[in-house]
């Protein structure tokens, strides 16, 4: 048995399959091109999706968040992704929200993009220990200068997305990619139960 996790985006969509006793396999993303329109990008994306050899995909959840036309195409986008599993394998999928499935993998269910980025990079040594150090200074010093209320929440989520935009380029490990690695370990954790 092996499993896919998708994380849905119609900017950038991760996935990683993992083998049956939980070993990350491949990884990696799905870009479109942005110039083109959303029922396209949703088209392109979905038949990238490759369910070859696969038992069971694991989707993160729709964020219901403040803009409501981010929600409609994203809900747009998992509704075609969902087509496309269930229509192959006859196969309902499982769904974790971001902040259960981090969670269940063993971070703050609340964490930052850039945190889960550090969390994933070190967890598989996708990066050098003196940049995980680094990224993780880095967030660590942001942390203490809002709690000591030196910067407003506005200004340290801009500073915490620069941070996981700098891992990005440095690692090229996005939210995106790490995002789905999370989906496979929280659905590891929980069939250990």
């Amino acid at each position: 048995m092996s499993y896919l996790c998708l994380d849905l985006s119609l900017k950038c969509s991760g996935w990683a399959k993992f083998t049956k006793d939980g070993k990350l396999v491949k990884k990696g993303k799905i870009s479109p091109d942005p110039k083109i329109d959303n029922c396209t990008k949703i088209h392109y994306i979905v038949n990238k999706i490759d369910f070859t050899g696969i038992d069971e995909v694991i989707i993160e959840d729709v964020y219901y968040g403040k803009n409501f036309k981010s929600v409609m195409l994203l809900a747009r986008l998992s509704g075609a992704a969902i087509y496309a599993w269930v229509d192959n394998k006859y196969k309902v999928p499982i769904f974790y929200n971001a902040s259960r499935a981090r969670g269940l993998a063993g971070i703050n269910g609340h964490s930052h993009k850039a945190e889960v980025q550090v969390f994933v990079l070190e967890k598989y040594k996708f990066a050098t220990k003196p940049k995980i150090k680094k990224y993780q200074k880095l967030i660590d010093d942001l942390k203490e200068e809002y709690k000591d209320k030196k910067i407003k929440r506005g200004s340290f989520k801009y500073k915490m997305n620069k941070i996981s935009e700098l891992i990005l380029k440095e690692t090229g490990y996005g939210e995106n990619i790490c995002d789905a690695i999370i989906l496979g370990l929280a659905y590891q954790e929980e069939r250990k139960t």
